[in-house]
């Protein structure tokens, strides 16, 4: 059976088990752990290109891990990445339409990332040459992760920031 509890707790910025309760909160090292977590992917998926065409069967399955573990990846970013900076947004209307500009373009890249592993997984299961599908999947993942590191974890630690330094000043009025 499926724990929900515990598959959460493995994507978790901290050992706390996420509930409806749960205050979202700055984790200085979250965005370094999804780095090494993009950085695992892409391992996994080099190694699946490397084997590509020795064994099909575990191709197929090495690519459903591939997207799985992004899947993965996204939702910790939705649950505890994305909330952090938006509140650091909260009194700046402009930024917070750049936000939402930059999260629809995420959600794209993600998206052409999940398409290029299908047509990479139907180019194996026909038998069809699957060099081209895989170079478009290896350029595209490449891009959404030089995204999320350029641009997405720089706004969480600066908001992170924003937060810190108002609650810093919150504590000395009080």
């Amino acid at each position: 059976m499926f724990k929900f509890a515990s598959a959460m707790q493995t994507s978790m910025p901290s050992s706390e088990i996420l509930t409806l309760d749960t205050r979202v909160h700055f984790d200085a090292g979250l965005p370094t752990r999804l780095i090494a977590e993009h950085g695992e992917l892409n391992a996994r998926f080099a190694t699946l290109l490397c084997r590509l065409d020795d064994d099909p069967q575990a191709a197929v399955c090495a690519i459903r891990d591939c997207a799985s573990r992004l899947h993965e990846l996204r939702r910790t970013e939705a649950l505890w990445l994305y909330p952090v900076i938006a509140r650091g947004l909260e009194y700046d209307e402009d930024a917070r339409r750049q936000l939402a500009r930059l999260r629809l373009v995420m959600i794209a890249l993600t998206r052409r990332v999940v398409r290029c592993f299908d047509r990479l997984l139907q180019a194996i299961v026909s038998g069809t040459p699957t060099r081209v599908a895989a170079a478009d999947a290896s350029v595209v993942l490449a891009e959404y992760v030089q995204r999320n590191e350029a641009e997405i974890y720089p706004l969480y630690s600066l908001a992170g920031k924003k937060s810190s330094a108002r609650t810093r000043t919150v504590a000395r009025a009080g």
